[in-house]
């Protein structure tokens, strides 16, 4: 099992709030770093710099334990199946939960059990697999109650983009299809917005 970078985002979404989305199939938990070494999910907590990570397989999410963690009680002595629902609990104190949402997609969501919270707020982190659901179903990765229509986040080509039954607007352009989201790009429709950043 080997670590690899992924590449994180923001989103700022009106109303709902602010969420991280990783993207990749390897993503480290642990401590903040300075250097280039720093953990894909930062928490800033009494734990290891690497202290756990969660991959996705074609199958199934995996966690590997590096550090003490357990999962719904579980000793993780190596590493483990994740399940929705599960929570994964670090050095005793940091506790995350882990879900998958919807049926439709394998990308799953990390909510904040404990007061343990990365550097910057955030309601939620998302670990985009194929794509991620926000709208206003419960089912949808993010909830945005008051959303008309669902919108879908992908990956391809290393680029972000999104699509939408509803008419959407991407930096005052107008999307036709698949719209393309860059570092800074505002995505407006009738009772809705957000904006991405592309996190460094």
């Amino acid at each position: 099992m080997n670590g690899s970078a992924c590449r994180k985002y923001m989103l700022w979404i009106d109303g709902v709030g602010a969420w991280q989305l990783c993207v990749g199939e390897s993503f480290v938990i642990g401590a903040p770093s300075l250097d280039h070494e720093s953990a894909d999910i930062a928490l800033l907590a009494n734990v290891s710099r690497k202290h756990a990570t969660i991959q996705r397989n074609s199958t199934e999410w995996r966690l590997y334990a590096h550090q003490p963690t357990s999962v719904s009680g579980r000793t993780i002595a190596d590493s483990g199946v994740l399940r929705s629902g599960d929570q994964i609990c670090l050095a005793e104190r940091v506790k995350l939960g882990f879900r998958t949402p919807c049926a439709l997609s394998s990308s799953a969501v990390i909510d904040f059990e404990s007061d343990h919270r990365p550097s910057h707020s955030l309601d939620g982190i998302i670990l985009l697999a194929d794509h991620c659901l926000l709208g206003p179903r419960r089912d949808h990765h993010v909830w945005c109650s008051e959303w008309p229509e669902m919108v879908v986040v992908f990956h391809q080509d290393g680029e972000l983009r999104c699509r939408s039954k509803a008419a959407l607007s991407i930096d005052g352009h107008i999307v036709c299809d698949a719209g393309l989201l860059r570092h800074g790009s505002v995505l407006t429709s009738e009772g809705l917005r957000f904006r991405v950043e592309q996190v460094e």
